[in-house]
């Protein structure tokens, strides 16, 4: 790597800098008046050099570091994806999921990305309805106490997965109410209810089936890095039946994140920082940018 060093000789604008620094505000609009075109001045020092005027610590984010890259910005829930070239295969709702937030994903990438890069971290939330409940169980059963119940049994399909609650009324179930639908299930299949050291005859007859099949996609609490539009993702929910795809519509990169600053201790009086800055977090009194 190439050393280049800054030359801490003739500056011809300097600008007062605040003792918070940025207040932990980073936006991309100079700071320098001169500079600014947009109006409003901003808080980057766009590779300003930094004279300290009291001793003290400095915490700065060095010039043209960036933030998270191509972070995902927009999910396509269409039947076919034609936002890239080639156009890729969209939205499939999968089998077997349940409503859930900041569920893990994978993603199946056509664009050719170093180790270092490859695109991971996404989080999404997800929508899955699960069938109306059922006021009128085809058997009551005995033995039931009101709370949860799973299924144990089906015919005439192979469904599994259902989950819910049963109200009961001297034991007997009188109504359930879902809290998954399960996958793999047919309208007119009779469900078996199942409660530990209970009741385990009571059964319901399916009048609507949704077999966990996701609706709609959001993006979490992570967006991500190194995406690509295109980008096949899978909604990695465990007991699923890891079907539901999508494919990225949109990606952005981020600006620099105050976790980016590099704390300069001590730093004496009337000394320049060696190095260009494009924010400066903290800093000592009567420091100064210079250009």
């Amino acid at each position: 790597m190439g050393q280049y060093p800054i030359t801490a000789g003739v500056f011809g604008k300097a600008l007062a800098i605040p003792g918070t620094g940025n207040g932990g505000t980073i936006t991309t609009p100079s700071a320098w008046l001169f500079e600014n075109q947009s109006g409003t001045l901003g808080t980057n020092y766009n590779s300003s050099q930094i004279y300290v005027g009291v001793t003290g610590d400095v915490v700065a984010i060095l010039s043209d570091t960036v933030g998270a890259q191509d972070t995902v910005t927009g999910l396509n829930l269409q039947a076919v994806f034609t936002g890239a070239n080639p156009s890729y295969t969209g939205f499939a709702a999968g089998s077997g999921y349940d409503a859930a937030t900041n569920v893990a994903t994978t993603v199946t990438s056509s664009v050719h990305k170093s180790p270092a890069k490859q695109p991971t971290g996404l989080t999404v939330d997800i929508t899955v309805p699960v069938p109306a409940a059922i006021a009128n169980p085809t058997t009551a059963g005995t033995g039931y106490n009101a709370g949860a119940v799973t299924s144990t049994a089906v015919n005439p399909s192979v469904g599994t997965g259902i989950t819910g609650t049963v109200t009961v009324t001297a034991n007997e179930v009188t109504g359930f109410t879902f809290t998954s639908g399960g996958t793999g299930y047919v309208i007119g299949d009779v469900v078996t209810l199942d409660q530990a050291a209970s009741g385990n005859d009571a059964t319901i007859t399916l009048t609507e089936v949704t077999n966990g099949a996701v609706t709609a996609v959001t993006i979490g609490n992570a967006a991500g890095a190194n995406y690509s539009v295109g980008d096949i993702i899978t909604v990695a929910q465990g007991g699923s039946g890891l079907d539901c795809k999508l494919v990225v519509a949109s990606v952005s990169s981020l600006l620099p994140v105050i976790g980016d600053a590099i704390t300069f201790k001590d730093v004496q009086a009337g000394s320049i920082l060696p190095v260009a800055i494009d924010y400066v977090v903290t800093c000592p009194a009567n420091s100064v940018a210079l250009k």
